[in-house]
C-alpha cells in the first residue's frame, strides 16, 4: 500500500484510509476500468442505423479505447490468467457485458444478424480480435506488423470489422 501511495504522490496512509486491503484497492481499480468500458458501450448508438455501419464504428471506437488504455488490457489478462476471482461478480464488469449484449440484440431484436449467430459468441469474437494483438506484441511483430502505430490500428479496425460483418450479418444487412 505504501508503494501505491508513493506512486500516486499521496501520503503513505492515504490508500489504507480509503481501502481496507490491497485486494479491495485492486478490485476498485478493476471496477473503474470496466466502468470506463461501460461508459463507452452505452455512449455508442448501437441500436440506431444500419448494423454494418454500427459494427464498424463500434469496433473502431473500441480499438481506439483499448489503444489508449494498454494497462487495462494487461490488468484484465493478468486477472484472467490468475483465475479471474476479482472479475467474477464485479458489478461494472457484468454491467459492461450486459450493456453490450442489450445494445446488440435488445432494441433491434436480432434484425440483421444471421440466424445461426449467437450474440454472446459474436461479442466474444470481437473482443478477442481486438485484444489479442495488444497482448501478443512479439508475435504481431514477428508477422511483420507494427503494433502501436496508427497504420496498424487503422488496418486492424478494417480487418476486424470485415471479419465480424462478413461472418455475423445476413446478406440483406451487408
Amino acid at each position: 500500500m505504501a508503494d501505491v501511495a508513493a506512486g500516486a504522490g499521496l501520503s503513505r496512509g492515504a490508500p489504507a484510509y480509503f481501502f481496507n486491503s490491497k485486494e479491495e484497492l485492486y478490485r476498485a481499480a478493476l471496477g473503474r476500468a470496466f466502468d470506463e468500458t461501460l461508459k463507452l458501450v452505452v455512449s455508442f448508438p448501437l441500436g440506431e442505423g444500419d448494423l454494418q455501419g454500427i459494427l464498424e464504428a463500434g469496433i473502431s471506437a473500441y480499438l481506439d479505447f483499448l489503444a489508449a488504455r494498454p494497462n487495462f488490457v494487461r490488468l484484465v489478462v493478468r486477472e484472467c490468467l490468475e483465475g479471474g476471482r476479482f472479475l467474477k461478480g464485479l458489478p461494472e464488469h457484468v454491467a459492461a457485458i450486459t450493456a453490450a449484449m442489450g445494445a446488440l440484440v435488445g432494441e433491434r431484436g436480432r434484425d440483421g444478424l444471421r440466424r445461426d449467430v449467437d450474440p454472446a459468441h459474436l461479442i466474444l469474437s470481437a473482443i478477442s480480435l481486438c485484444w489479442f494483438p495488444m497482448i501478443a506484441v512479439p508475435l504481431v511483430e514477428d508477422l511483420g506488423l507494427a503494433p502501436g502505430t496508427a497504420k496498424f490500428l487503422g488496418a486492424r479496425k478494417e480487418h476486424v470489422a470485415s471479419l465480424i460483418s462478413g461472418g455475423a450479418l445476413s446478406e440483406a444487412t451487408r
